[in-house]
């Protein structure tokens, strides 16, 4: 059946029946949100009902595809073998901000670094939050945004520069009050397309969805990461549940922060706060003077980063340079450097 001619009726019966959208009724779904010939009740029926099913890796990557076309693109996309460390958020954790020290800390260690993220929607504070609060121009031209990858090694990309075909349907979602596909779709959607990625999950039932999404979207090396205590991160407290995705394959692998050395640590040792307090500590994370704790869990989310960008093979010598790295601060140069490219 040609979805274009399925009514809205059909297509939201077949979602609350439990069954899956086609990857054109998917790709149509979108679409029409884009398009705004939605209107907010039926566009809330869809988000509450694809929630209650559960959505799968391919409505996911149909879904992104869209978005990715809808993006803004000022210049052309460098030819560098990016990596993303976004990931989909709403553990409940109040961690400080750990992806956005990894970004850091996996550029200082050679990796090209395209960190796709936004402001806090829940109340913890979000990446662009503490990113601005430490100088970064977060309303810097799109084509100085890209070429700062070329400058420092790092960009960071605020989701609303670059997805302004979203903004019709941020009220709904905020009156809706809770997480649906979009919070999902927006590790997914980097406008810059890394061939390679870290994507952490706050529930578990989400590793296999977002891994296939990622294959079908063509990543040559990623890793979906659930973390012991329910992180979105790989954790420090146990075993971490890793999808490895390479060469189109998708592998499990269990992942004990003792198998490379580490010493065990409590979701506690790594706790946030407010803004002020996220900014201090992802300063003295970058600069060197974090805690243990912090340094530790840095390091190892970064060795996947590592792993996933080709820079290395294992994850111990990774940890061992992320470590090595963050010891000597050299994360917050490359903080200093993307602040100055941006400015430039």
């Amino acid at each position: 059946m040609n979805p274009v001619n399925d009514s809205w009726p059909e297509i939201l019966e077949k979602i609350l029946e439990g069954q899956d959208m086609t990857d054109y009724q998917s790709k149509y779904l979108m679409e029409s949100w884009l398009e705004e010939k939605l209107s907010p009740v039926q566009t809330g029926a869809f988000l509450s009902a694809l929630r209650a099913k559960k959505i799968n890796g391919s409505e996911l990557a149909a879904m992104a595809n869209v978005l990715r076309a809808a993006c803004p693109l000022p210049c052309s996309i460098p030819d560098l073998n990016l990596v993303d460390t976004c990931g989909t958020g709403g553990d409940g954790a109040n961690t400080f901000n750990i992806s956005t020290a990894v970004a850091f800390t996996a550029s200082s260690c050679g990796a090209y670094v395209a960190k796709h993220g936004n402001r806090s929607a829940s109340g913890k504070v979000g990446s662009a939050d503490v990113l601005e609060a430490l100088g970064l121009d977060l309303k810097a031209p799109l084509e100085k945004v890209v070429n700062s990858l070329g400058i420092a090694k790092i960009t960071f990309l605020f989701a609303p520069s670059w997805h302004p075909a979203l903004v019709n349907l941020a009220p709904l979602r905020k009156e809706l009050g809770i997480r649906t596909i979009f919070n999902l779709l927006g590790p997914l959607v980097n406008p810059l397309q890394p061939s390679s990625q870290v994507l952490g999950v706050a529930d578990s039932s989400l590793l296999d969805p977002m891994a296939e999404a990622l294959q079908r979207l063509g990543v040559k090396k990623a890793i979906v990461v659930h973390g012991s205590g329910g992180l979105d991160e790989a954790s420090m407290e146990g075993e971490n549940n890793l999808r490895l995705i390479e060469g189109g394959v998708i592998k499990s692998m269990i992942l004990n922060p003792s198998d490379l050395g580490l010493s065990k640590s409590l979701c506690s040792d790594i706790q946030g706060g407010d803004l002020q307090l996220n900014k201090e500590i992802l300063t003295s994370v970058l600069q060197g003077k974090g805690s243990k704790a912090q340094r530790d869990i840095v390091g190892l989310n970064t060795a996947l980063v590592l792993w996933s960008a080709g820079i290395y093979d294992d994850f111990k010598p990774a940890l061992d340079s992320s470590l090595n790295s963050l010891n000597n601060g050299q994360p917050w140069l490359k903080l200093l450097e993307l602040k100055n490219a941006l400015k430039g």
